[in-house]
């Protein structure tokens, strides 16, 4: 009797110890998941983090690569500008020369000669982008004109560029040198006017 009773009880022990590894086994899977999701959002995090980086630094260098090819642009026009200022007396002078030329001596090959080069030098200056401003009957513009004098001119509207004295030039959107004008007006108010503008505007 004792020995079926001791049957008994190990049969009853067996599937309780049978059934403890399947317990066992989900209790011991979890925290191993728990660590593997943690390790993945870390990973996740460290891979945003360089994307952001990596963004950053890629607008940081387009920024780099505008900034300096707006300063070379700069300087560039600006080197021009100073080389043109003093090549553009040197223009004045040969169309002097060419506008006190006589008539008769116009056919002679010297002064021909002379209008080929002035020729020239302005499609040089058209092809580097020059334009000569100062054009009489349009509007006096203090950042492109100066008002040398005034004229008295009553059927025409105050501030209308009369003759051009001196022509001006520009490269792009400076002002190598403004254009001297004769404006027309009642008095000298267009002078001391724009010539006040233009010190406000300093």
């Amino acid at each position: 009797m004792q020995d079926n009773r001791q049957d008994q009880q190990e049969s009853r022990q067996q599937p309780q110890t049978e059934e403890q590894p399947e317990r066992g086994g989900p209790a011991n899977a979890t925290p191993v998941s728990i660590q593997a999701e943690q390790l993945l959002t870390a990973e996740q995090q460290k891979a945003e983090e360089c994307m952001d980086l990596l963004r950053r630094t890629q607008a940081d260098f387009v920024n780099y690569r505008r900034r300096a090819n707006q300063e070379q642009t700069e300087g560039r026009i600006v080197a021009q500008s100073a080389l043109l200022s003093h090549l553009l007396p040197v223009l004045d002078d040969l169309g002097r020369a060419l506008g006190a030329a006589p008539s008769e001596l116009s056919a002679h090959p010297w002064v021909q000669g002379l209008f080929l080069v002035a020729r020239r030098l302005t499609t040089q200056l058209d092809q580097l982008g020059v334009r000569q401003i100062g054009t009489p009957g349009e509007q006096f513009d203090p950042h492109l004109h100066e008002a040398i004098m005034t004229e008295v001119r009553p059927d025409t509207p105050d501030g209308t560029i009369l003759r051009v004295v001196q022509p001006g030039y520009a490269l792009g959107g400076r002002v190598i040198r403004p254009a001297q004008v004769s404006v027309a007006g009642t008095s000298s108010s267009t002078i001391d006017g724009s010539r006040r503008q233009e010190a406000s505007e300093l």
